[in-house]
């Protein structure tokens, strides 16, 4: 049976037009090779070549199979690159950089429906800020980011080779403990928050400063009791009645010993979960299908499920 380096072979003469100058192309000699056309002619019951002192031309048998050739030829390149790549990566953990980690609880899902293979990568996951995360994949230091960042999202400078794609987007609520006045109104403005003792993200996050402008557009002017970045913590200190927080409305469905009270604003900003990447990743296509889970199982652009509705987003 012809094998893959007889095409090669076959290829090369017909690009040169010469037994010769393929020969020494290929550092075989002419000889060798002259045997190995023999072989795939006789394999493939036709004349390839016109041999003569113009050199080798191909006859029409050759010129139907020349494209195929390619096309074989084409198709065994690109397995060799894939491999190499597979070789390359191997051993090297796929690396993503997250905010707001509670949030992302659909995440292992969607890793491990990756390949179908929960055990084909190792994974690290930094909980990390949106500045960090922006540094660490623009240097390569991380496959994938995922941050939680203000309306409008991320705007990233051309050149940077940063691309930056929408997940989903929600918009805020107030988190209040049992017994709290804000459960009997339902609905409150920010202005009324200005005597409460409030639980916010850190300054250096970016939450924060969309909740700050928040406050600034309403003419409230605010000083929060506790700064923590962990939104467990945040959480916690709520439900003990040691202040009240505003946060993203995906943390009602994953909080349930809290009460959710609407913010009576014409204008709400909205927080927007993107994902971030190198746009010249070798891992671009793991990525690009790890985001196409990801939006299978986040709800559409724009929406959240109702209250009533606690399923896993």
């Amino acid at each position: 049976m012809a094998e893959l380096r007889h095409y090669r072979y076959f290829v090369e003469i017909a690009q040169r037009g010469s037994f010769t100058a393929a020969a020494a192309s290929l550092h075989v000699t002419q000889s060798a090779l002259s045997e190995q056309i023999l072989m795939l002619e006789r394999q493939l019951g036709c004349r390839l070549f016109d041999r003569g002192r113009h050199g080798a031309r191909l006859t029409a048998h050759g010129e139907a199979l020349f494209d195929q050739a390619m096309m074989l030829l084409s198709v065994a390149n690109e397995l060799e690159q894939s491999a190499r790549s597979l070789q390359r990566h191997r051993g090297r953990p796929l690396r993503l950089g997250v905010t707001m980690g509670p949030l992302l609880v659909w995440l292992p899902e969607v890793l491990a429906g990756l390949t179908g293979s929960p055990q084909r990568y190792d994974i690290r996951i930094e909980d990390i800020t949106t500045a960090e995360i922006f540094l660490k994949v623009s240097i390569g230091q991380l496959d994938l980011g995922i941050a939680s960042l203000g309306e409008g999202g991320l705007a990233v400078a051309p050149g940077t080779g940063v691309e930056v794609h929408t997940l989903f987007e929600d918009d805020w609520v107030i988190i209040v403990p049992d017994g709290h006045p804000f459960t009997a109104d339902g609905a409150v403005p920010l202005s009324a928050l200005r005597d409460q003792r409030l639980v916010l993200f850190p300054r250096q996050y970016s939450l924060r400063t969309v909740l700050d402008d928040f406050f600034a557009r309403a003419g409230v002017s605010v000083s929060p009791a506790i700064e923590t970045g962990w939104l467990e913590m945040a959480l916690r200190f709520v439900e003990l009645g040691m202040g009240i927080t505003v946060v993203p409305r995906a943390v009602t469905l994953l909080y349930h010993n809290v009460h959710v009270v609407e913010i009576d604003e014409a204008y709400k900003p909205r927080r927007v979960l993107s994902a971030l990447y190198r746009s010249d990743t070798p891992r671009r296509k793991t990525i690009e299908k790890l985001l196409h889970l990801a939006r299978e199982r986040l709800p559409p652009q724009g929406t959240w499920p109702p209250e009533t509705d606690r399923s896993t987003p």
